[in-house]
């Protein structure tokens, strides 16, 4: 997905289009608690996923409480719209799939 859109702002870009900074990523918002539970629901793995706030994860630097990114400018200035994270997802797993039989 980061690829197809790399590619679609060289391509707009290369017809003069103005380049940027520019946010890109899956949609819907979850969080990384979400993204780990559906991960293991979508593998059939029942793994119990407890979700912690960042202020109670110890890092070197604070984390923000709201760290989504806005993709707006993708879309309304190059037409490129956010692509459903699961289905990413799925084709991940059905490829480690593959690599598990072969």
């Amino acid at each position: 997905d980061i690829a197809a859109a790399l590619l679609n702002l060289a391509q707009a870009m290369a017809g003069g289009a103005k380049g940027g900074v520019h946010h890109f990523s899956g949609a819907p918002d979850t969080s990384w608690a979400g993204f780990a539970r559906e991960i293991f629901a979508r593998a059939g793995l029942p793994v119990r996923v407890d979700e912690i706030a960042g202020a109670d994860w110890p890092t070197p630097a604070p984390r923000p409480g709201n760290s989504r990114l806005d993709c707006t400018t993708l879309e309304q200035e190059f037409g490129i719209a956010r692509p459903d994270w699961r289905d990413g997802l799925d084709q991940v797993l059905a490829e480690l799939a593959r690599k598990e039989t072969t």
